[in-house]
């Protein structure tokens, strides 16, 4: 009897199945922040173009005033690729032949929860490192090696060169240039209140509420981001009570219901829990993840060692498209 290669054939039916069982068990908080979309390329690549804003009115017996298109920006998204190998000794596995459905059941668990976290971390890298003046190459730079892909931007977002790098929430003093000249920027520097929400809102709403040609554009936030900490507490106070929160007044609190969730991540790392940064933002219009393949697993064993191995592999991409969709505050600079 080879135990080996039964375990394998074992391995094959049952890791899919004991994978997204597990996987299905996990909350997940990227897919309520980015648009999740598919992908089978290298890289994906968008470039956006402008038009007029408006229709001209056509004066009765003269011609229709013709305005071509512009590019605007072309944003890119490289295709990571991520994965594990786990060993265990043949002899090992020879002790533990009965036991072997436990053994693949335990792997998928640690890998649907690896894999989440993976898809977790990419997406709010975005945001843990999003306001850092000289961009976060790890996170925003999309080149691919090999000359496959050079990203203009840098380790910037699209809004910038490698040059002149711009962040995804940039402050005052440091703002990004639309085709038409304008300039926004869509960073604050204030603490949770419902004043300073406000303030956000309205930048969110009118401020920046442009397209690239400069004419009105129709932004309707729908989600509040912040670090699962006691601020995670405060906003719901401030957002969710019927009342206004903070005062003796017994007015309605104008501000419920204007947002649709407030989305206490975990994945926020220490700085920006601690600078008590927040977002607030129309979910899934500023990122986008891309699944190019989705977990997959392999088993094979390597005869001269004695060892058995199990492999996860997964490829996937995430890209700021959009950055007028988010209005971010406190996020650390460096």
């Amino acid at each position: 009897m080879n135990i080996h290669a039964d375990f394998i054939e074992g391995c094959k039916k049952d890791a899919y199945e004991y994978y997204f069982e597990e996987y299905e068990k996990e909350t997940t908080y990227f897919d309520k922040v980015a648009e999740e979309e598919s992908s089978d390329v290298a890289y994906e690549k968008g470039t956006v173009l402008t038009g007029p804003g408006l229709l001209d009115e056509k004066p009765y017996g003269a011609d229709y005033l013709a305005i071509g298109l512009a590019e605007a920006y072309t944003w890119y998204c490289k295709m990571r690729e991520y994965g594990n190998l786990l060993p265990i000794e043949g002899s090992t596995l020879e002790d533990v032949k009965r036991k072997a459905g436990d053994l693949i059941k335990t792997w998928a668990k640690n890998w649907a929860t690896a894999a989440r976290n993976t898809k977790e971390t990419l997406v709010f890298n975005h945001f843990n490192f999003g306001g850092y003046t000289a961009g976060h190459h790890a996170t925003f730079d999309q080149s691919l090696s090999g000359g496959v892909l050079d990203d203009p931007s840098g380790d910037g977002v699209y809004t910038g060169t490698a040059a002149s790098v711009k962040p995804f929430i940039t402050l005052n003093g440091n703002e990004w240039t639309d085709p038409n000249g304008d300039t926004y920027y869509n960073g604050l520097s204030v603490n949770p209140s419902p004043e300073n929400f406000k303030t956000a809102w309205e930048r969110l709403t009118r401020t920046i509420a442009k397209t690239e040609s400069g004419t009105v554009a129709v932004i309707t936030p729908n989600l509040l981001l912040c670090a699962n900490t006691t601020d995670a507490l405060l906003w719901r106070q401030i957002l969710e009570s019927e009342k206004m929160a903070g005062t003796n007044l017994n007015d309605l609190n104008v501000l419920r219901n204007l947002i649709d969730s407030i989305v206490a991540v975990p994945f926020l790392n220490a700085a920006f829990a601690t600078a008590r940064a927040w977002a607030i933002m129309q979910a899934k219009k500023s990122i986008s993840i891309y699944h190019r393949i989705e977990p997959e697993f392999d088993f094979f064993e390597d005869k001269k060692s004695n060892t058995f191995y199990g492999r996860i592999r997964m490829r996937i991409g995430a890209t700021v498209k959009n950055v007028k969709y988010t209005v971010g505050s406190n996020f650390p600079t460096s």
